[in-house]
């Protein structure tokens, strides 16, 4: 499937559908390692409230210790579903949908492998969805 050239700006980036493929210029590969290190750090920080717990009998460092501690696992599992590819062939692309969630908008990108792309802070989001919707039909690309 080819579709025509079209060029996104985002906020610190750009959204390129050229022939085949779909280039994403953005810093999500800074970010997850961001959010990896962050959430590490947390953990590490609840297994030692729990350990502190163990020390000294206070339930406060014991329940504290675990929400951080389990909160910031789930968040380092759905960081590791999600993908940082910059150049994704239409191919491996399941689905594309624009979502909103919180007054945010963004696009998903879910791909066969189950991981989802997602890029957001898109400038022309209106354009965008138009362009989804008659250039992009993924029905006939799974056949």
């Amino acid at each position: 499937m080819n579709i025509p050239k079209q060029t996104f700006h985002l906020e610190r980036g750009d959204l390129k559908f050229e022939g085949d493929k779909i280039t994403i210029t953005d810093n999500a590969q800074k970010k997850s390692r961001y959010t990896l290190f962050i959430s590490g750090m947390w953990i590490l920080y609840g297994v030692l409230s729990v350990f502190r717990y163990l020390k000294t009998g206070d339930e406060f460092l014991l329940w504290t210790g675990l929400i951080i501690g389990l909160g910031h696992g789930i968040v380092i599992v759905g960081t590791l579903f999600r993908s940082v590819k910059s150049e994704i062939d239409l191919k491996e692309v399941k689905s594309i949908k624009v979502k909103h969630r919180f007054n945010n908008e963004f696009l998903d990108i879910k791909l066969k492998n189950n991981r989802i792309r997602r890029v957001s802070q898109i400038d022309k989001m209106g354009e965008l969805k138009e362009f989804i919707e008659n250039h992009l039909d993924l029905s006939k690309a799974e056949r």
